[in-house]
């Protein structure tokens, strides 16, 4: 009797793909099953960026399965869309379903627009991509891409964004029927889209100014003209360049409410990453960073490295010219109690813009204990 073939493949095989021995890759499937799983995702071999394009061909011609789909409901298609570098010419070439929605609902459109692979967007709308079909979350491929582009990533979504645009705009890509297949979706270009478009351009712009002066001056240019692509491409006001503070001069918020005021600070005196320069800065930057962790990440991070930061705090703001005894004691009871009752956090902010109203003279911080 026959020794029933393994549906995992070998540890190695990796390391195999990548050595890419076709006659070794071929003899895998001699104990193996021709749509044996590997990798973390349970993918087939078809689905590995470095799967051999003659590979590929032999796969499906002893019946490999073009769209079988890994746990997560993703094709091979979808995988090598993923990939920053994804080769998704031969899956075309063997028939792959450009159409096919995985289990988180996306498109190989969507993966490829995401990660800003310019060239495999313009091959899947080549072989009939529907350029703005929707994903289960209602968003475009466009929409999608620009809501999760990162600075580093830039450049390469301004270009996809250009190509996107353009083959939404020609006369008959957009198609009901297909739309209404797939989530039932419609043409994009209303107007709640475009202002959400613009927002998410200004969003990206905000952040990358924020971290320009620390960005990778190999690559800064080349992000910051993609970045202008991008203000050309939706019509958005270039955000300004950010102001940092030289570290001499009085420190003064102009604004007069203590919210405002602590975004002006945090502008001008945290920097892109690590430790503030002044205390000012620092006591503005710890606030933020207690305030972000607790309310908007739901304190998932908090470790002692923010407990560290949060009694700093309550130390920088009786340092210089103190806060007053009531507020300091505010201070410390709000820390006391922060991931118990998440009460008062607001509060930290507030104190942190008043301290500095009380030392506009800027204090050098020491190097302190906390990484965070």
């Amino acid at each position: 009797m026959a020794k029933a073939k393994r549906k995992l493949l070998p540890k190695d095989f990796e390391g195999k793909l990548r050595n890419g021995d076709l006659d070794a890759l071929m003899g895998v499937f001699g104990s193996c099953q021709i749509d044996a799983r590997g990798g973390y995702s349970k993918r087939t071999t078809l689905a590995f960026n470095d799967c051999p394009d003659d590979l590929a061909r032999w796969l499906v011609a002893q019946g490999a399965d073009i769209d079988a789909p890994d746990s997560y409901g993703e094709t091979p298609l979808h995988a090598r869309c993923s990939h920053w570098q994804g080769r998704i010419a031969i899956l075309l070439e063997l028939g792959a379903d450009i159409h096919r929605v995985s289990d988180r609902g996306d498109t190989p459109l969507h993966k490829a627009a995401n990660v800003g692979s310019a060239d495999n967007v313009r091959l899947l709308l080549d072989h009939g991509a529907v350029p703005d079909v929707r994903n289960a979350a209602g968003l475009t491929p466009l929409d999608s891409a620009l809501q999760s582009c990162a600075n580093t990533k830039i450049a390469e979504i301004a270009d996809v964004a250009e190509i996107l645009l353009a083959a939404t705009a020609k006369p008959g890509t957009a198609k009901p029927s297909m739309l209404a297949r797939l989530f039932g979706g419609r043409a994009a270009g209303n107007k709640g889209e475009i202002a959400a478009n613009k927002q998410a351009v200004q969003r990206i712009g905000t952040e990358f100014e924020f971290h320009r002066q620390a960005f990778n001056p190999e690559s800064v240019d080349r992000v910051s003209a993609g970045l202008d692509k991008l203000y050309r491409l939706f019509d958005v006001p270039p955000v300004p360049r950010r102001i940092i503070h030289d570290g001499k001069a009085a420190i003064v918020a102009k604004a007069t409410d203590w919210e405002t005021a602590h975004h002006e600070l945090w502008a001008q005196l945290v920097p892109s990453s690590g430790a503030a320069e002044t205390v000012q800065g620092e006591v503005i930057r710890i606030s933020g960073r207690i305030h972000d962790e607790l309310y908007r990440n739901g304190g998932t991070n908090w470790d002692a490295d923010y407990r560290d930061m949060a009694g700093a705090l309550v130390r920088y703001l009786g340092s210089g010219n103190p806060l007053e005894t009531a507020r300091l004691e505010q201070a410390s009871r709000v820390v006391k109690n922060i991931k118990r009752e998440n009460e008062g956090i607001e509060t930290l902010c507030r104190l942190a813009v008043e301290w500095v109203a009380l030392n506009p003279a800027p204090l050098v911080l020491s190097k302190p204990s906390y990484s965070r």
